[in-house]
């Protein structure tokens, strides 16, 4: 019999005891409801990226409604998609979604995955972009402006024409795709999304973009500082893939 985990939640963590409003605390209360409904073998792990706060004692505090809770608490930080990738190589699940701790994409949008996951689908990605009807409270028109020029870019330089949206952080993966691709990420701070998503349309999976419910926190750390590191990693990834530094099966 196999008792294998169907499902891994990972979450990258920064500084969330800080965040004002809806955060990681009503995220988690969230998850734990849903998959209690849901009645699905699943588990939890939240990579605590180095915060100079309490975020990982807040998340401890949770085990007695999330039994299958792992917390990395690393001191050093890295970036988000280190701690994704952290996560998503510590996880058990056939597939593997990784997620914001500020809950902009709420955890029922995982309802719109399960006939892909049944199916078996590899690289399934949540996107503001496809029913923007879906999109609660917008990021300001500076933020949505860089975004759709960097995704335009991104499309271009990596070959993923007709993703709309690769930056949405609410993606499942099949364990299969994580222990191929995720081990080769190089593109920690911001660019891993593009870079697991150029590895896989290469490695020829088929990638699917769901419409997800979203709304801007307000809040994001991601500053023009960010979306500069992005541009960077993203021609980092573009050079990679040139001079034939990935491993493409």
């Amino acid at each position: 019999m196999n008792d294998q985990i169907l499902l891994s939640v990972v979450m990258p963590a920064y500084n969330e005891a800080s965040r004002k409003g809806v955060g990681i605390r009503e995220n988690l209360q969230d998850i734990a409801k849903y998959f209690a409904e849901k009645k699905v073998s699943y588990e939890i792990i939240v990579v605590n990226d180095g915060s100079k706060d309490n975020t990982t004692e807040i998340v401890e505090g949770f085990r007695s409604i999330l039994p299958m809770l792992t917390v990395i608490d690393r001191k050093e930080n890295k970036g988000k998609l280190y701690s994704v990738q952290e996560g998503l190589l510590g996880a058990h699940g056939r597939f593997r979604l990784f997620t914001d701790a500020d809950g902009a994409t709420p955890i029922n949008s995982l309802d719109k995955f399960w006939e892909y996951i049944e199916k078996n689908e590899h690289v399934m990605i949540g996107s503001r972009d496809i029913d923007k009807s879906l999109i609660k409270k917008h990021q300001s028109k500076l933020k949505e402006f860089l975004g759709n020029m960097g995704n335009l870019l991104i499309q271009y330089l990596l070959d993923l024409h007709g993703i709309k949206d690769t930056q949405c952080g609410f993606k499942v993966l099949s364990q299969e795709v994580v222990e191929k691709i995720v081990p080769q990420m190089k593109a920690v701070r911001w660019g891993g999304d593009f870079e697991i998503l150029a590895l896989a349309k290469k490695m020829g999976y088929n990638i699917i973009e769901i419409p997800i419910v979203w709304t801007d926190s307000g809040q994001s750390t991601v500053g023009i500082k960010g979306y500069l590191e992005s541009l960077k990693e993203l021609f980092q990834v573009k050079w990679r893939m040139i001079t034939g530094q990935y491993k493409i099966k």
